[in-house]
């Protein structure tokens, strides 16, 4: 979610967010690389929740609720169904989630939302429990922070067959234009409740600041895999701009939102291999 402006940091500050201290150990195995189409369609998945948790933000603010229901929202679920995706913020009766707001996000924009009656049937899908579960348990994770602010978070569904539930966190955005490529990290969450494995996407907190004309992402460099990820083709979505990466043995890449590619150095202007 784009934590970005007063309304949205102030319903940031209400979410009870488990401590992170830098340098912890004892972690779970590292989660491998995956292959190009897993890369790309993670990242566009990853894109999508998180802007529908944002423009939900918006809406949420807007609607202007009483500061003691604000209070008691503890954090959201994305699910998809069809072509929409459904934002459930919710709060917690003892440790059993409860429905606080609503919203329905399709093409970029807020299509439905609602405020559950307090008196009906507040209750999350199955699905959604273990999501809200799964994220407690990521964020309570020992990763250290490049902002002081909270992580952005995304949450998938749990993965067809092994039911494994991929849980994002991300550096959020501080200022206009300037997108954070470090610090960002995943955490899969078994149909146990338990951590499975963790991956960090960066040794460090690179920010890079695009100026407002239209342009090319700044090249990075990723040492960590031998390709680009899911990061990667969220960041270029994000800015809407593609963007250069290099990986180990001086190989280039072009992410161009799901489209990734090598780069062929050799010839003029590093037009993409054929």
């Amino acid at each position: 979610m784009r934590l970005f402006g007063p309304g949205a940091l102030a319903l940031a500050a209400t979410i009870l967010i488990p401590s992170a201290q830098a340098g912890e150990t004892g972690r779970p195995s590292t989660i491998p690389t995956a292959d190009l189409a897993t890369v790309a369609a993670r990242g566009a998945e990853i894109y999508a929740f998180d802007q529908a948790a944002w423009h939900s933000t918006d809406a949420l603010t807007a609607r202007k609720l009483p500061i003691d229901v604000m209070h008691a929202i503890r954090g959201w679920v994305v699910e998809p169904a069809g072509d929409v995706l459904t934002v459930t913020y919710y709060g917690l009766s003892g440790t059993t989630p409860y429905a606080i707001y609503v919203a329905e996000y399709r093409d970029g924009r807020i299509v439905a939302d609602r405020v559950p009656d307090a008196t009906g049937d507040r209750s999350l899908s199955a699905q959604a429990v273990r999501m809200a579960a799964a994220h407690d348990v990521a964020m309570a994770q020992p990763f250290g922070a490049c902002v002081e602010r909270p992580f952005n978070t995304v949450t998938l569904p749990p993965r067809p067959g092994s039911g494994v539930i991929p849980v994002y966190l991300l550096t959020p955005m501080l200022k206009w234009n300037a997108y954070p490529v470090g610090g960002h990290h995943e955490v899969d969450i078994g149909a146990d409740g338990t951590v499975l494995a963790t991956r960090d996407f960066s040794k460090g907190c690179m920010v890079a600041e695009l100026p407002d004309k239209p342009m090319l992402f700044p090249a990075v460099s990723h040492l960590l895999d031998p390709q680009p990820t899911e990061i990667h083709v969220y960041l270029s979505l994000w800015s809407r701009r593609p963007m250069i990466v290099g990986t180990p043995d001086n190989v280039l890449w072009n992410v161009d939102g799901t489209k990734v590619a090598k780069m062929d150095v050799k010839k003029a202007g590093a037009t993409r291999k054929k």
